[in-house]
């Protein structure tokens, strides 16, 4: 047994995670997303995903900044019981609490999870949503500033001067 040779975690994972990645792009590819026959482009998005998911500390994102109200893109499920009635609330908002809420309490239990689920795929969308928006800028900046520097490829040189 202490013939064994030695076997690298981190080498056994790279190839547990290449396989998988090979699988889910072959599926992938078969199920209809042509463009990821070609790896390097599956690759090239599976980054731009990883480095957005990275992203998805709200305090790293923008667009939250540019929604006017946290509850266009917040989820929050309230359970404030509350009465417009003055008089009789009161006793409403009682027997709203001893009777109604028990009884509806495991479909709130059960909405308040789904809605911390959908929160959290909201801030991943908002993540790649913003990763995407900055690699278009960056290739926006690069083909402005290659198309300023020389004439647009194929196209015929002005020779006259005129613009």
């Amino acid at each position: 047994m202490a013939d064994r040779p030695w076997i690298a975690t981190e080498d056994v994972m790279a190839e547990v995670r290449a396989r998988v990645r090979a699988e889910v792009r072959a599926r992938l590819a078969r199920s209809g997303v042509r463009e990821f026959e070609d790896e390097a482009v599956f690759l090239a998005a599976e980054d731009l995903l990883a480095r957005a998911l990275e992203r998805r500390d709200r305090q790293l994102l923008l667009l939250p900044e540019l929604l006017d109200d946290e509850d266009d893109w917040r989820v929050n499920p309230s359970l404030r019981l509350s009465s417009h009635r003055p008089i009789a609330g009161g006793a409403i908002i009682w027997l709203k609490q001893k009777l109604l809420l028990p009884i509806t309490r495991w479909l709130y239990d059960y909405s308040r999870e789904n809605f911390a689920r959908q929160e959290r795929l909201n801030f991943v969308l908002m993540a790649c949503l913003q990763q995407l928006a900055i690699e278009n800028v960056r290739l926006a900046t690069r083909v402005e500033a290659l198309e300023q520097g020389r004439a647009t490829p194929g196209a015929p040189a002005d020779t006259t001067g005129s613009a």
